[in-house]
C-alpha cells in the first residue's frame, strides 16, 4: 500500500501487517551486522590510531590534540538529535532511515581519507586543518550511523530478535575493530614503506573503500517493518518538546547514562594502550596483541550476550558482568612481567565487560518501544541520537583525558619522562575501574526487564485495532 508524505508529497511505502509479522532472515541480521563492521573499519582507526596520527605522525602539540578531539566531538554529537529528528520525520520511497544510509556513506569515506590526510603547514594550518575535517568527519558519520542504529526497531519489535541483532552488531563491531588493530600498523609499513604519512592516508583508503560497500549491502538488505507514515503534526513537531518526553522516559535515560560511562571507559583505554604498550611495558609489539585482543574478547561476548541476557536479563546481567570485569582487571597488574596472565587476565575482563557493548542495543530499542507504549511517540531516530551522543561524547571524553593527563606530565615523542610512564600506568587500569562502578549505578534505574514483554503485547494490540 502506497501513502503521501504530507509535507513533500514523496511517496512512502507503508508496510504491510503481513511484513510487521515476518521474522528476520539470516540474511538481513548478517546485513545488518555488516553494518558495524564497516563502522568500525572507518571510525576504529579514529577511535584507535587518530590520537597518535596527530601528535606523532601530524606532529600537532599534545595538549591542542586532547583539545581538538573533545571539542570535535561535543560540537559533532550536538547534531545527533537533530539528524534522528530528521530520522523521525522522514517518509521517502526508501524508508525513513535507509536513505540516509544510501546518501551519506560515501561522503563520510572521502571525509574521512582527508582527515588522515597530513598536509605541510604550520603549526597553526595544521590545528585548523585537523578540526576542520575531524568536525566535518564526524558530522557525516552521524548522518550514516544514527539512522542505521534506528534501524533496529524499525525491523523487528520482538526482544528476542533485537538480542540477535546486537549480537550480530557486536561479532561487526569486534571483527572490525579486530581488523583495524591488527593490520593498521603492518598496512602503514607496507604502504609507507617508512614514510607514516603515506602508509596512513593508503591504509584509510582501503578501510574507507570497505566500509562503504558494507553500508550499501545493509541499505539493499535491511527492511523496515514496522515503520507509520509521518503524520503533519509529527513532521511539524518540536524536537524539544520529543525530549521533554525522552526524559521523562527513565529506562532510555539510564542507557544513556550507562552508554556514556561505557564509552569514556572504551576512549581511554583505546587511546592509552598505545602509549601503554610503549612506555610501561616497553613493548610496540604488545600493541598488535592488546588492542586485537579487545575486540577478540567482543567476539566472544557476542557469543554469550544472547544467552546470558535471557538467563539474567539486562539490569542484572549488566551488573554481574560489569562485577567480574572489575575483578579480573584489578588482578592484571600483579602480571605486568606475565605477558601470558596478563593477556589472559585482560581476555576474561573483556569477554564479560562487553557483555554491555551488546546489551545496549537492545537496551536501546527496547526503551523506544517504551516510549511509544508510555507517550504514543516511537521517535526511534532521536531517542537513537541519544545513544550516538553518548559514543562520540564518551570516546571524546575518555581521550581527552588521556591527551590532557600525558600534556600535564610533560609528555613528548621525543623525550618520555618517568613521570609520564607512571601516570600512563596509572591511567590504563585506573578509569576503566571508575567508570564501571559508575555504570553498575546507572543501570540500577533501568527497570524495564519486567514489563517490556507487556509492553510489547499492548502495543501489538493497539495495532491490531486500528
Amino acid at each position: 500500500m502506497q501513502t503521501t508524505n504530507l509535507a513533500s508529497d514523496i511517496p512512502v511505502v507503508r508496510t504491510s501487517e503481513a511484513g510487521r509479522s515476518s521474522k528476520l532472515t539470516f540474511k538481513e541480521k548478517i546485513s545488518y551486522g555488516l553494518g558495524d563492521l564497516g563502522s568500525n573499519l572507518m571510525w576504529g582507526i579514529v577511535g584507535s590510531f587518530l590520537l597518535y596520527f596527530y601528535t606523532d605522525v601530524a606532529l600537532i602539540p599534545v595538549a591542542a590534540t586532547g583539545t581538538l578531539i573533545l571539542v570535535a566531538r561535543i560540537l559533532d554529537s550536538i547534531i545527533d538529535p537533530v539528524i534522528g529528528g530528521f530520522v523521525d520525520r522522514t517518509n521517502t520511497r526508501y524508508g525513513r532511515a535507509r536513505p540516509y544510509i544510501l546518501f551519506g556513506i560515501v561522503p563520510f569515506a572521502i571525509m574521512l581519507i582527508l582527515t588522515f590526510t597530513s598536509p605541510d603547514l604550520s603549526n597553526t594550518g595544521k590545528i585548523i586543518y585537523a578540526s576542520v575535517t575531524y568536525i566535518i568527519a564526524g558530522l557525516l558519520y552521524s548522518i550514516v550511523n544514527v539512522p542505521y542504529g534506528a534501524l533496529m526497531p524499525m525491523m523487528t519489535r520482538s526482544g528476542e530478535e533485537k538480542d540477535q541483532l546486537s549480537s550480530y552488531r557486536m561479532v561487526g563491531m569486534a571483527g572490525g575493530s579486530i581488523i583495524v588493530t591488527a593490520l593498521t600498523t603492518p598496512m602503514v609499513k607496507f604502504f609507507g614503506g617508512g614514510n607514516e604519512q603515506k602508509g596512513y592516508l593508503f591504509t584509510t583508503i582501503v578501510f574507507a573503500v570497505l566500509s562503504s560497500i558494507m553500508f550499501l549491502i545493509v541499505f539493499k538488505n535491511c527492511k523496515e517493518r514496522y515503520v507509520e507514515p509521518v503524520s503533519a503534526h509529527k513532521a511539524k513537531g518540536s524536537l524539544i518538546q520529543t525530549y521533554k518526553s525522552a526524559f521523562k522516559n527513565a529506562p532510555w535515560v539510564s542507557t544513556i547514562v550507562f552508554s556514556l560511562l561505557l564509552f569514556i571507559r572504551t576512549g581511554a583505554t583505546v587511546s592509552i594502550t598505545i602509549f601503554f604498550c610503549l612506555h610501561v611495558l616497553h613493548n610496540p609489539g604488545m600493541i598488535s596483541i592488546l588492542l586485537p585482543a579487545l575486540y577478540v574478547s567482543l567476539l566472544c561476548s557476542a557469543a554469550i550476550t544472547p544467552a546470558f541476557l535471557k538467563k539474567f536479563k539486562q539490569r542484572k546481567g549488566n551488573i554481574i558482568a560489569q562485577i567480574l570485569f572489575m575483578i579480573a582487571l584489578s588482578i592484571m597488574p600483579f602480571f605486568e612481567h606475565n605477558m601470558a596472565m596478563f593477556v589472559g587476565l585482560w581476555l576474561v575482563a573483556n569477554i564479560f565487560g562487553g557483555i554491555s557493548s551488546g546489551a545496549v542495543f537492545s537496551m536501546i530499542a527496547n526503551s523506544v518501544d517504551y516510549n511509544e507504549w508510555k507517550f504514543n511517540n516511537k521517535s526511534e531516530g532521536t531517542l537513537y541520537a541519544g545513544y550516538s551522543f553518548a559514543t562520540k561524547v564518551g570516546m571524546a571524553l575518555g581521550s581527552a583525558v588521556v591527551g590532557y593527563t600525558l600534556a600535564f606530565t610533560g609528555y613528548s615523542a621525543e623525550n618520555v619522562t618517568a613521570g609520564a610512564s607512571s601516570a600512563i600506568n596509572v591511567l590504563f587500569f585506573a578509569i576503566p575501574l571508575v567508570c564501571t562502578v559508575l555504570q553498575i549505578a546507572a543501570i540500577c534505574f533501568y527497570k524495564l526487564d519486567a514489563i517490556h514483554p507487556q509492553v510489547v503485547r499492548e502495543l501489538d494490540a493497539r495495532r491490531s485495532a486500528v
